[in-house]
C-alpha cells in the first residue's frame, strides 16, 4: 500500500462528526430538467486525472482532502478566440457569503501534514456534479435543483464567487484557466483572470479579484455540452448517439457530427488526439478503442477492437501520465485496465489487459499515475494499474455521501 493510500486511511480515520445527510451525484449523472423543459446533459466526457475525496453535506460541505502528486508534464491550455470583438468580463459573476458550519482539516497525504480548513457552500436542494483543486482554492461544479449548472469559486481566504450560473453542463480545462460552458443554445470560453488586490499599506494587500473573460461564444444545438479542452480547441458533445464534433480555436464553427464516435474517454499527453470508444464496423468484434486525432470528421489513427464491453454509463478515464485507461464493464461488476502504450500493438488485446472482479459504481477518479480508485458499493477502493491482474482492490474509506475531487495542475 502506498504511503497516499496509507495518508487517505489516516485522515479519513481521524475525522470528526457524524455521518453528513443527503446523497451527492455521480459526475456523470444526466441533469433532469422541469416539465417541458430540454434534456440537456446526456453525456460528457471527463478527462480523468489524480484525485482528493471530500465529504460534503446537502447545505454546507466541508471535507478532508488527501493531495497526490501531479504528472511529469502538464501542458497549459493556449488562449481561446477570436470571435468576440473584444473580450468581456462575465456578467454573472456574483459574491457568495462564505459558509458556516463544521470545520474539517485538509490532509496533504503528499506533505503527510495537515494544511488548512475548508468550508463548501453548496446550494439549497442542490449537489455536486464535479469539482476540481486549483492553486488558488476549488472550482465546484454544482447541480441546481431545477438541472442547471454553476461554477463556483472558493479562493484561500474562504470567499465564493458564482463564475458561471444557469448553464446545461461546464467543462474545465486541467489546468484550470479555462472554462467552457453550453446555455441556450451557445457555447461560450472563458479565460480565468485575477485582479490585484488593492494595497492597503506596505505590508498588506486585499485579497485578488477573480472572474472569467469570455473569449468566444457560438451558437450550437441546445443539446450541445462541452466535453474536453484539447489543446486550444473543444471538442463537444450532443444526447447519446448523436456523436461528437470540434470547435476550433479562432474559426467559425460549422456542424460536423460526427456519430461514429460513441465516447470520449480523456486526452493524449500530445494534447492533439484524444482516446474514445468508437463503434465496430463490418466483421470488427466490440468494444473497439482508438486514437482520434481532431477533424471534422474525427481521424482514427490507431485502433483496437475485441476489448471488455464499457459501462454505458461511464466512468471510463485515462491516467494523468496517458499510459493507463481504466473504466467499469458493462454490468458493472469488473473493472478493465488497459496499457495506452501497448495495446494497439500486433499483441492480442488481452495481453494489455487486465481486470478486476468486484461491484463498482461510476464513480471514479485517478488518484496517482497508478492507482485508479473506484467506489464499489459503500467503500471507496483502489486499484493499483502495474499489479497483477485481480489483485486486491485496496479498501480505502466509506464512499457514501462523498464526492471525489480532481487536481488541476496550474490552475
Amino acid at each position: 500500500m502506498t504511503m497516499i493510500e496509507d495518508a487517505l486511511r489516516e485522515a479519513f480515520a481521524a475525522k470528526a462528526g457524524t455521518k453528513p445527510p443527503g446523497s451527492l451525484g455521480d459526475i456523470a449523472d444526466v441533469a433532469i430538467r422541469n416539465a417541458g423543459r430540454i434534456r440537456r446533459r446526456r453525456r460528457a466526457g471527463v478527462t480523468g486525472f489524480a484525485a482528493f475525496i471530500v465529504m460534503a453535506v446537502a447545505a454546507v460541505a466541508t471535507f478532508h482532502a488527501v493531495s497526490p502528486g501531479g504528472p511529469a508534464d502538464t501542458v497549459a491550455q493556449p488562449d481561446l478566440g477570436t470571435h468576440t470583438a473584444e473580450p468581456q468580463a462575465t456578467p454573472n459573476t456574483q459574491t457568495v457569503p462564505p459558509a458556516t458550519g463544521k470545520e474539517v482539516g485538509v490532509f496533504d497525504g503528499q506533505q503527510g501534514q495537515e494544511s488548512q480548513t475548508v468550508r463548501l457552500k453548496l446550494p439549497d436542494n442542490g449537489n455536486v456534479a464535479a469539482a476540481y483543486k486549483a492553486k488558488d482554492g476549488y472550482l465546484v461544479v454544482n447541480t441546481e435543483s431545477d438541472g442547471d449548472k454553476q461554477l463556483v469559486l472558493q479562493d484561500e481566504h474562504d470567499n465564493q464567487k458564482v463564475l458561471v450560473d444557469k448553464a446545461s453542463n461546464i467543462a474545465v480545462a486541467k489546468d484550470g484557466k479555462k472554462v467552457a460552458w453550453a446555455q441556450e443554445g451557445r457555447m461560450t470560453v472563458a479565460a480565468r483572470t485575477t485582479t490585484p488586490g488593492a494595497t492597503t499599506n506596505v505590508t498588506k494587500s486585499a485579497p485578488a479579484e477573480q472572474g472569467l473573460t469570455e473569449q468566444e461564444s457560438i451558437d450550437v444545438p441546445q443539446t450541445a455540452v462541452p466535453v474536453t479542452f484539447v489543446g486550444s480547441d473543444l471538442v463537444i458533445g450532443r444526447e447519446e448517439g448523436a456523436g461528437f464534433d470540434v470547435w476550433y480555436s479562432g474559426r467559425a464553427y460549422k456542424q460536423s457530427w460526427d456519430a461514429t464516435v460513441v465516447r470520449i474517454f480523456g486526452t493524449h499527453p500530445d494534447t492533439h488526439s484524444v482516446y474514445a470508444e468508437v463503434k465496430p464496423v463490418d466483421s470488427d468484434a466490440p468494444m473497439c478503442l482508438a486514437l482520434l486525432t481532431l477533424g471534422q470528421p474525427f481521424k482514427v489513427t490507431q485502433r483496437r477492437c475485441g476489448l471488455p464491453m464499457a459501462a454505458k454509463a461511464g466512468g471510463g478515464r485515462v491516467s494523468p501520465d496517458g499510459q493507463w485507461l481504466a473504466y467499469p464493464v458493462e454490468g458493472l461488476k469488473q473493472v478493465a485496465v488497459l496499457d495506452l502504450t501497448k495495446i494497439f500493438t500486433d499483441a492480442a488485446a488481452k495481453t494489455w489487459t487486465k481486470t478486476w472482479t468486484l461491484k463498482v459504481t461510476t464513480k471514479t477518479v485517478w488518484m496517482n499515475a497508478t492507482t485508479f480508485v473506484v467506489d464499489s458499493g459503500g467503500k471507496f477502493r483502489a486499484i493499483i494499474a502495474t499489479a497483477a491482474e485481480g489483485s486486491t482492490a485496496e479498501p480505502l474509506v466509506e464512499s457514501e455521501d462523498v464526492v471525489l475531487i480532481e487536481p488541476l495542475y496550474s490552475g
